[in-house]
């Protein structure tokens, strides 16, 4: 009985691998020309998907745009969750996250510098009379957010979240931060990264138990 399923995952590799290369030539497009220089005929000679492939797997142009946008807002955090995921995992007080401060910087740092705040808010500017995009924004942000929460619920469940504090809406706090900094990518007297993740530590601590002295 698990034959079926064993050679299906060949064919769902390659299928996965085309998308990610018509999605990845459709940004490369979008960041060059805005949507306007999505040309389905260009997107198919540069990465040799027919065009019919191309229909099937997006339904339209509209489609493959909706996918990509998608996929650029939830790309990098998508990855990271589950390295926070991992790292929490190893961690059983508050003073042992507090002990990796500098470390969670420098992950903050990794993030912003794979992939800007304002390239992800940009997304949603692209909503405005969109409801298809929008609907899958809130679906992607709510598989995002119920990722992070999960994160939450484990420091909670290991005394280090604080009791009071919903765990979702912890989450929620959290992903507004990291989205926040496009704040500062916009600031014609921008704070330096540095100083940015340093407040952003700050804040994320007020979630923390005080640990013992």
């Amino acid at each position: 009985m698990t034959e079926p399923a064993a050679f299906g995952r060949p064919k769902q590799a390659r299928a996965k691998a085309t998308i990610d290369a018509l999605i990845l030539e459709t940004a490369k497009a979008m960041d060059a020309d805005g949507e306007s220089g999505v040309r389905i005929q260009d997107i198919s000679q540069a990465t040799g998907v027919s065009i019919g492939s191309i229909y099937h797997h997006f339904g339209d142009r509209d489609g493959l745009i909706r996918a990509t946008l998608v996929h650029q807002f939830a790309e990098q955090i998508r990855a990271d969750v589950p390295r926070v995921k991992e790292f929490m995992e190893s961690i059983h007080s508050t003073a042992e996250l507090t002990a990796q401060f500098d470390r969670m910087g420098r992950f903050a740092k990794n993030h912003f510098a794979n992939q800007s705040a304002l390239s992800r808010a940009a997304v949603l500017g692209h909503t405005i009379g969109r409801p298809k995009l929008l609907s899958e924004l809130t679906e992607v942000q709510g598989e995002l957010t119920e990722s992070t929460s999960e994160v939450m619920q484990l420091l909670q469940d290991r005394g280090i979240l604080k009791p009071e504090l919903n765990p979702r809406a912890a989450a929620v706090f959290i992903l507004g931060m990291l989205f926040g900094r496009a704040i500062a990518e916009l600031d014609n007297h921008a704070v330096s990264e540095d100083d940015w993740i340093r407040a952003l530590l700050s804040a994320l601590s007020g979630l923390f138990v005080a640990a013992a002295a």
